[in-house]
């Protein structure tokens, strides 16, 4: 079965995890992103930096992690989807100025954020606003980070959704479990909002299922932190049909992601 994983960090910054599940992914060097779809049997990855600023150096604004994703992009276009993490802190001309120099760069497809470490709420629309506006613009994917409060929470993430009804939205990890229903919320409200089950367990998963729809949910690994083979097992293990499991591993990430 094809399988596109649509949540991957480019490597990690070793002061914040000495170990991971993949300690052989190391940003700036795309055939390592290469070696792990391939060993996960994946067509595809989306790809974003690692979520915290690295150090050192101290990269404020994430230029120098997204310009690594997007040489890998650039490298093998046909199996990495470049994402940007965006710090919209920044102001609206830098946030706007980064984000078209990205799309015009290395074709970025999409933004990650997480509003916890960046300190801003993202149904702050004066902060959000100017990067949703270039999210629209540029038909980009929202991946936030959820289930981390006080900031990076499902419902608050749902007011960005509701504000920019023709962006599509993804929340990681189902809401990180404590935060499942408000996810399964945000989801019913608003068909612009998406989940990846990353991290998320069993249970969750089938929760969201029954709650939501099949339609709406996408296989992530959330590498380098955890296992490929556990969070696929998850998904076979949840009684989904053969239809079904072909929409989580990869067809929804293919319409949520632009993948041909």
């Amino acid at each position: 079965m094809r399988v596109i994983d649509a949540h991957m960090h480019y490597g990690t910054d070793k002061n914040v995890a000495a170990n991971t599940c993949v300690p052989y992914l190391v940003r700036g060097e795309p055939d390592s992103v290469i070696r792990l779809l391939d060993e996960q049997g994946a067509s595809h990855g989306v790809l974003f930096p690692h979520d915290r600023r690295q150090t050192p150096p101290w990269d404020a604004d994430y230029n120098e992690a997204n310009g690594d994703v997007g040489l890998a992009a650039l490298k093998y276009p046909d199996r990495i989807v470049g994402v940007a993490r965006i710090d919209p802190t920044f102001g609206a001309k830098h946030t706007q100025e980064l984000i078209d120099r990205y799309v015009g760069e290395w074709n970025c497809r999409g933004l990650k954020l997480v509003a916890g470490y960046d300190f801003y709420r993202p149904n702050d629309m004066k902060v959000m606003g100017p990067l949703l506006d270039k999210a629209e613009e540029h038909n980009l994917t929202v991946l936030m980070h959820s289930g981390d409060a006080p900031r990076d929470l499902p419902y608050l993430q749902a007011q960005a959704a509701k504000a920019y009804p023709n962006v599509t939205f993804v929340l990681a990890h189902i809401g990180m479990h404590a935060f499942l229903w408000e996810a399964i919320l945000a989801c019913q409200e608003y068909p612009n909002i998406n989940v990846d089950m990353s991290q998320a367990y069993p249970f969750d998963i089938m929760t969201f299922l029954k709650n939501v729809s099949v339609d709406r949910l996408q296989y992530g690994s959330d590498v380098p932190y955890q296992s490929p083979r556990v969070e696929q097992e998850k998904l076979r293990v949840v009684g989904l049909s053969e239809e079904d499991l072909e929409k989580v591993f990869w067809k929804n990430a293919a319409r949520i992601w632009r993948i041909a």
